[in-house]
């Protein structure tokens, strides 16, 4: 009897506890979780104006904000005010809304816009960049209020933008499109950055879909703001750093733009060294053109920085192009000979000779490269008719007082100095093998030429030289005097200028960012100046604490105020400064510099050199 209420029991106590554990299980199954909460802030700039506690699936309520002075305009997502915040959007994560205001009174715009940019269209062609800004470039603006109108046809390709003068002051870019489609889905403009970064209120529109188009600009000068934390801002230059996020630029397409010409596309090589950086449209830097494939053979040194620009040719008219080749068109064996920098410009990895193809079908550039291949040492000559005394083309070459000296061992750069050139007479400067001393027989393994270099080859002739013309591109003399000529036989660049007997004969600008924004403006702030034994130029550079500076130097005839000079970089750099390694970049022909302090830059007239000198207290 004891045994079966033993049994009767275990069972009672396995049932208990099987009823237990269902009903557990029952109240775990039965238990609501706490709801997940997530914050949305709202800010005001970096002022918090709110906060909102929002469950997990549920949507932030709008609300509209008062500031003394200021409309409240909409809350954005980013604080550059790139996109609208979503209150339709569920809320899954924490997050920001930032107010965007507008000035309650705004007042009147007093600025003059203009299109800039380059393009087939006529008025793109004829700005050329902003070279020439005039009244068919200007836009019309409304008398009652800040809105700028202007009509005009654009071809596929063109790039411009609005800006308020030839130094691109208060530019109104790709950012500040309302639109970059047409009402059904056609792509009418495009840019190279995101909308809202503030690199693309900057930034070039590109025409995607030619017509005649009407663009209204809408501005509020009352609202402008600053990228001071950009590294080239500096107070000086502001207004290439204005930006006012308010500001848009709206557009009508009128109907097809006129029938476009046949446009002609050429392309040459631009660098840090084989061109300093300057247009030089010559032979020796144009690629060759056969059934749209374009080729150039040239040599380059090692770590040269290079890109392919752009020529259209209009039936006898000639204009900058916008196209460019550059790192990212390069094919991928080709990407063994060249490096890319983060603008995509192409660097070379080895001194030599270097083949390019680029077929404009498929748009890749291709590159073969031959170490071996080397210039061959070579002696140059002026010649022509601008001696007194002297048979024309024949008294001149192998004549020692007519032979242009290399400055410097190794550096390729030739001079003669003191010429006296008659007027309306001609010069080009002549190139034999070194030694030679006759030209011999052409078309024999006896010739020595090696080629010539005419006005083509001459940067910056201003009102002196010209080429004589109707074919004829030897150099002709407008203006009869003494001139010292410089031939850079690595560059294929010839500059003429007045011969000066002082020293003191040379205007020297720095130029670069965190310094004056790469543009000198032929500012005095910028320029050295000559020491008191006329031995060097100096200039005194400040590198703020936290910042880096990146810069070269410009060398340009005394008075000159137009172009690009002779670009002094890292390969001037000479041995005497105790601050030279403190300039030097990993690559790249910039000088680059992060260590604070004040710094003296020298230039030395007879070594031709850049030295870099520790300021005592700096």
């Amino acid at each position: 009897m004891k045994k079966a209420i033993k049994w009767v029991g275990l069972f009672v106590i396995a049932m208990v506890c099987m009823v237990s554990f269902t009903l557990l299980t029952a109240c775990k199954e039965d238990k609501t979780p706490e709801d997940k909460e997530f914050t949305v802030t709202f800010y005001d700039g970096t002022t918090v104006l709110d906060t909102q506690k929002v469950k997990e699936g549920e949507k932030a309520t709008r609300w509209e904000p008062t500031k003394k002075d200021y409309t409240f305009v909409d809350w954005y997502a980013t604080p550059n005010f790139a996109h609208l915040f979503d209150f339709d959007q569920v809320i899954t994560e924490n997050k920001s809304a930032f107010a965007q205001w507008t000035s309650a009174t705004q007042s009147v715009d007093t600025r003059e816009y203009y299109i800039v940019g380059s393009g087939t269209s006529p008025v793109l062609k004829n700005s050329n960049w902003g070279k020439v800004i005039d009244n068919t470039m200007k836009m019309t603006k409304a008398a009652d209020k800040n809105e700028y109108t202007y009509t005009t046809d654009l071809q596929v390709g063109d790039l411009f933008q609005f800006a308020i003068n030839e130094s691109w002051h208060n530019q109104r870019g790709v950012g500040y499109l309302t639109a970059m489609k047409l009402a059904d889905g056609t792509e009418a403009f495009s840019g190279a950055g995101t909308i809202g970064d503030n690199s693309a209120y900057r930034m070039n529109i590109k025409c995607e879909f030619a017509g005649n188009y009407t663009f209204t600009l809408t501005t509020h000068p009352d609202d402008d703001t600053y990228e001071t934390t950009h590294p080239s801002y500096t107070e000086a230059d502001k207004e290439a750093f204005n930006i006012n996020s308010l500001d848009t630029i709206s557009w009508v397409r009128n109907g097809d733009a006129a029938t476009p010409v046949d446009v002609v596309t050429d392309y040459y090589i631009k660098g840090s060294g084989i061109t300093n950086w300057k247009d030089m449209y010559n032979a020796s830097t144009k690629m060759t053109n056969k059934d749209g494939v374009y080729t150039l053979t040239v040599y380059l040194k090692e770590n040269e920085e290079f890109l392919f620009s752009s020529l259209n040719t209009i039936g006898s008219e000639v204009s900058t192009g916008t196209e460019y080749l550059r790192a990212s068109d390069l094919d991928e064996a080709s990407k063994a000979f060249i490096d890319q920098k983060p603008s995509y410009n192409m660097v070379a990895k080895a001194s030599g000779t270097y083949t390019f193809t680029y077929t404009k079908a498929t748009k890749v550039l291709s590159v073969t490269f031959d170490a071996t291949k080397t210039p061959v040492p070579t002696d140059y000559y002026i010649d022509g008719t601008f001696a007194e005394g002297v048979a024309d083309w024949s008294g001149y070459c192998f004549n020692s007082q007519f032979k242009l000296v290399e400055l410097e061992a190794g550096s390729g750069v030739y001079e003669i100095s003191n010429v006296a050139l008659k007027a309306n007479s001609q010069i080009i400067i002549q190139a034999f093998k070194a030694g030679s001393t006759e030209r011999g027989e052409w078309g024999t393994a006896g010739y020595n030429g090696l080629g010539s270099y005419n006005y083509t080859y001459l940067y910056n002739g201003g009102t002196a030289f010209s080429a004589v013309g109707d074919g004829n591109n030897n150099i002709k003399v407008l203006t009869a005097g003494n001139y010292d000529i410089t031939f850079d036989s690595y560059a294929k660049m010839i500059t003429m200028v007045e011969h000066i007997e002082s020293n003191d004969k040379l205007d020297i600008y720095i130029k670069g960012s965190n310094i004056n924004s790469w543009s000198h403006g032929w500012s005095t702030d910028y320029l050295f100046t000559i020491s008191s034994d006329e031995t060097q130029y100096e200039y005194v550079l400040t590198v703020e604490e936290g910042k880096k500076v990146e810069f070269g130097c410009e060398k340009h005839p005394k008075g000159e105020k137009q172009g690009y000079g002779e670009y002094l970089g890292v390969s001037a750099m000479g041995t005497d400064g105790d601050a030279n390694a403190l300039f030097v970049p990993e690559a790249g022909s910039n000088f680059t510099c992060s260590t604070a302090g004040k710094y003296k830059v020298v230039y030395v007239i007879e070594t031709k050199v850049l030295n870099f000198y520790a300021l005592p207290n700096a």
